[in-house]
């Protein structure tokens, strides 16, 4: 299966840009043959704090729409993330909780397959969302594949992506926006999730300046023994890579690292 990173900078509130401009480049990573492509942490706005009420989303919403529709006028698989607005329905007098989540999505072939609200917030994050209370893989037709979504500050935590690799994940699919000074830990942590649980792992990162940081990419598609298949640097770029399922079965049955944890001990 061929899949893709869409490595692009992001313009902070500029939804429209930025979703335009993510479209261009996933026409580039079909055209290619991609099937699985994935963009940067809330890659349509960037952290707009500032307007976050005004550029959350409701799902489905604008946002949401419009890669359905790419989705299925290309027969892919979208995975990211989006600043999701709380419906008020699910918010009591008594709940003081930001009013938006960072829902990570995976959409294929024009519907949503599933989402999943990221667990582990960083800094300011705490202040402008709430945190998702589940971790579960999303199962998709094709290939008969269920993705395991993590999302940027949640690579951190091995047992999130253990969580995901316990609970039947195929392949590990990050989307983040991770700043330069975390650049080396990115790659190693990236790299290691898959060896720990022997799963290929599509790890996608923006590039560009930020308003106090920079934001170095260096996507890549390792495989489930933690070998680098594919790897970007720090400019715009759609990081082509394919992961052999059968190979990743393989190597998945060789370890055995999943059915000799030690439950009674950790």
């Amino acid at each position: 299966m061929k899949v893709a990173c869409i490595q692009m900078n992001v313009s902070v509130c500029s939804k429209n840009d930025n979703l335009h401009h993510a479209l261009q480049m996933a026409e580039e990573a079909v055209f290619r043959e991609a099937e699985l492509l994935v963009f940067p942490e809330v890659f349509s706005t960037g952290f707009c704090y500032e307007r976050i009420e005004e550029i959350a989303e409701s799902v489905p919403g604008p946002t949401i729409e419009a890669l359905c529709d790419f989705s299925k006028e290309h027969d892919c698989i979208l995975a990211g993330s989006i600043i999701e607005r709380r419906e008020k329905g699910t918010i009591n007098k008594d709940d003081h909780l930001p009013s938006q989540y960072n829902l990570g999505f995976c959409i294929e072939s024009g519907k949503l397959a599933g989402s999943h609200r990221k667990v582990q917030l960083y800094g300011p994050e705490k202040e402008y969302f709430a945190s998702g209370d589940s971790i579960a893989p999303i199962r998709l037709k094709k290939h008969d594949l269920s993705v395991g979504l993590i999302i940027c500050n949640e690579l951190r935590y091995p047992e999130v992506a253990r969580k995901l690799a316990v609970e039947g994940a195929d392949l590990f699919v990050s989307s983040a926006e991770i700043p330069d000074f975390y650049a080396h830990p990115w790659r190693i942590m990236s790299i290691s999730r898959a060896i720990e649980n022997q799963l290929p792992h599509v790890a996608c990162n923006r590039v560009g300046q930020g308003k106090r940081t920079v934001y170095p990419g260096g996507s890549l598609i390792a495989d489930g023994w933690g070998r680098v298949l594919e790897e970007a640097g720090n400019a715009e770029t759609f990081l082509i890579g394919e992961i052999d399922l059968d190979q990743a079965k393989d190597i998945k049955q060789k370890g055995s690292i999943l059915n000799d944890i030690r439950t009674d001990l950790y």
